[in-house]
């Protein structure tokens, strides 16, 4: 009988036990979000039994258990996944400017800076603004241009373009001081693949060369407005070093375009470059520059992420490949007005005839590489 009433007492000691554990249990569930991790099993154990008498009554622990229930609905993580959005067309205000030299077969010397500033105008949408001036051939040039673009960092770049551009020119044996003046506008655009990078700009330009018409036998000569289009294929061997390849058609003629440039971080958002470009183009005009570059941006990044989410491309080509083709144009005009002056200059015999002398060749217009017949 002894024996049996124990088992009884161990019984019933094991049923409160198990009633005190499930009701400890659902108390520190119902603990407020706020409760320090810390607290131990038996501090836990031990607020429940104080909260005990709060709950007795059936009815209101249902509605204690119910509250815990909806604070813990509450206190979860949503379920809601918002898309990413896209990157600013501009990250920041950013800018960069470098200083350059090189020359052409047609020139003794060409040297210079740029610069450009980037604005952020909206999340998708930028503005930048390009500037620089120089020397070619010991004649001053200077050059403005404009970008309005949308683009996403993550796909390309769609926007208008707008430039002019004026080298003063030189004077030649003959023909007096000749300038050149340029303005373009078009559309530009550039779509990211990879490490690829494809773009460029496409437009109409006005070319103005001032020529004295004060030679005789010489006509003055203009050119009339037309296409124009700088594109190119960009590949970043690495995320600092790229190379690019393109064609440049201005002044009614093109050119193989070929470049490279490498990065290599400063810090506080800036970054160093070298870069080069080249220039192969008909009737044997060629020419190159290369230079020193300086990035100011908002943060430390690649020189991929620089082209893609700070500035866009500059046309530098454009501007080289006109300047290249009109000294070469001054070159030749020179050479026909020399020829022209040298032939009106033969002396003549007494009767009137004129003696015979040196042959000398005068191009007449249409038939040099460049005067008129520049036009193809």
């Amino acid at each position: 009988m002894v024996r049996l009433d124990r088992q009884y007492i161990l019984c019933a000691g094991a049923a409160v036990v198990a009633g005190l554990l499930s009701v400890s249990i659902a108390n520190a569930q119902s603990v407020p979000d706020a409760t320090p991790l810390s607290y131990s099993a038996a501090q836990i154990f031990a607020k429940t039994l104080r909260d005990q008498p709060a709950a007795a009554d059936e009815t209101e622990w249902s509605d204690f258990s119910a509250l815990a229930y909806a604070q813990s609905r509450r206190s979860a993580p949503a379920g809601v996944q918002w898309l990413p959005q896209p990157m600013p067309a501009v990250d920041g205000f950013n800018a960069k400017i470098d200083g350059y030299g090189g020359g052409a077969n047609h020139s003794s010397s060409l040297y210079g800076a740029d610069g450009s500033l980037s604005i952020p105008l909206a999340q998708q949408w930028g503005l930048q603004i390009d500037g620089g001036v120089g020397s070619f051939n010991s004649s001053g040039t200077a050059r403005g241009a404009g970008h309005v673009f949308w683009r996403d960092p993550s796909v390309g770049l769609l926007g208008v373009y707008g430039s002019y551009s004026r080298w003063n020119g030189n004077s030649g044996v003959i023909v007096p001081r000749t300038a050149l003046n340029i303005a373009r506008a078009g559309a530009e655009g550039e779509y990211y693949l990879g490490r690829w990078t494809v773009g460029g700009v496409v437009g109409y330009e006005t070319v103005r060369f001032n020529i004295p018409a004060v030679v005789p036998g010489v006509p003055a000569f203009s050119l009339p407005d037309r296409f124009f289009d700088s594109v190119r294929a960009s590949y970043y061997v690495t995320d600092n070093f790229k190379l690019s390849i393109g064609h440049v058609y201005t002044l009614g003629r093109s050119a193989l375009s070929l470049g490279g440039e490498y990065g290599f971080a400063l810090g506080g958002g800036r970054m160093a470059s070298l870069f080069a470009q080249g220039l192969v183009g008909e009737h044997g005009v060629n020419g190159a520059r290369g230079g020193l570059r300086i990035y100011f941006g908002q943060h430390d990044k690649t020189l991929i992420d620089r082209n893609r989410q700070d500035d866009p491309e500059d046309n530098h080509e454009l501007e080289m490949w006109g300047a290249f083709l009109a000294q070469a144009y001054n070159d030749e005009e020179d050479k026909r007005a020399a020829a022209a002056t040298a032939a009106l200059a033969r002396p003549t015999s007494p009767g009137g005839t004129t003696t015979p002398g040196p042959t000398i060749p005068v191009t007449t217009p249409g038939t040099t590489s460049f005067g008129p017949s520049f036009i193809p």
